[in-house]
């Protein structure tokens, strides 16, 4: 893959040459901040939060996620959902923009500071209020710092779901990108250092939102998708298969049900599981901050 993988990520190509499985801890490879400003309770936007040191509350959540090798490009985009849309080479997952299933609370332009405590670290990442799946919401300088060169392309950073690599914010020549340099999922065709013969990509940006990355522009499994959702696949989000055994259906009929979209139908889905809608959401743990 040619990324500057932290020692903390193992990447091994699968049997058939077709995907590679990244593992890691969840953890970044970087330093947290001392402490957090985590929301108390569920109700958006947040207003009441309490500060939690970082010892004791930021835990591992380890992911452990097969990614396609070879990316298929598609003219049809798929919404990234609430809960890990890609990996990074830190060992963190890599979150999108929002911190509701509505997508209208934009994480980065929500930020909160309260006695020296942030919402957002100075890395753009934070940990779910369980203290869980500590992700990254937009470029994090903390990685981009340790591989990105002044003048030059970024380095690449991390893969999304769709095994699309995913670079920081600057473009040819170092040239600092913008939303109006990329399409609408963040991404465009072009060089990297990595693919010198040039590849569709997504770029981090910093000056405005979308900070991260609001949809897919490759193929994607829905079963990926819907697994990742909450934090990441054995890793922190939510257990489909505890989820399908409350309900007395299949993991793999959920999945299908619930289809690649985020947030779901969840009236279509539970009409497909033959359930009833309120069945299907008293099932479904909430969705991640």
């Amino acid at each position: 893959m040619g990324a500057k993988w932290s020692d903390n990520v193992t990447v091994t190509l699968t049997s058939d040459g077709t995907s590679f499985r990244y593992q890691s801890n969840g953890l970044p490879s970087h330093d947290l901040a001392k402490a957090y400003l985590v929301p108390i309770g569920q109700e958006q936007p947040f207003t009441n939060f309490e500060i939690k040191a970082t010892d004791g509350f930021v835990k591992a959540s380890p992911i452990d996620v097969t990614i396609p090798l070879t990316p298929v490009y598609s003219e049809t985009v798929t919404q990234t959902s609430l809960g890990m849309i890609g990996v990074m080479i830190s060992g963190a997952p890599l979150f999108n923009d929002y911190e509701n299933p509505q997508r209208s609370i934009v994480a980065m332009d929500d930020q909160h500071i309260q006695d020296g405590a942030a919402f957002l670290d100075s890395c753009n990442g934070h940990p779910l209020q369980q203290g869980n799946s500590y992700h990254y919401h937009a470029s994090p300088p903390c990685v981009t710092q340790t591989v990105d060169t002044g003048g030059e392309h970024s380095a690449m950073i991390g893969v999304l779901l769709d095994g699309f690599p995913i670079y920081g914010p600057q473009g040819d020549a170092g040239t600092i990108v913008g939303n109006a340099d990329l399409d609408e999922c963040s991404g465009h065709l072009g060089r990297t250092p990595e693919f010198p013969a040039g590849i569709y990509h997504y770029h981090l940006t910093t000056k405005d939102a979308p900070y991260s990355i609001d949809c897919y522009h490759g193929k994607v499994d829905a079963s990926l998708v819907n697994a990742a959702m909450g934090g990441g696949p054995r890793g922190g989000g939510p257990d489909f298969a505890a989820v399908a055994q409350t309900l007395g259906v299949t993991q793999h009929a959920l999945m299908d049900a619930l289809g690649a979209q985020m947030p779901p139908n969840f009236k279509a889905a539970a009409s497909a599981l033959g359930i009833t809608e309120e069945a299907l959401r008293a099932a479904m743990p909430p969705p991640p901050n």
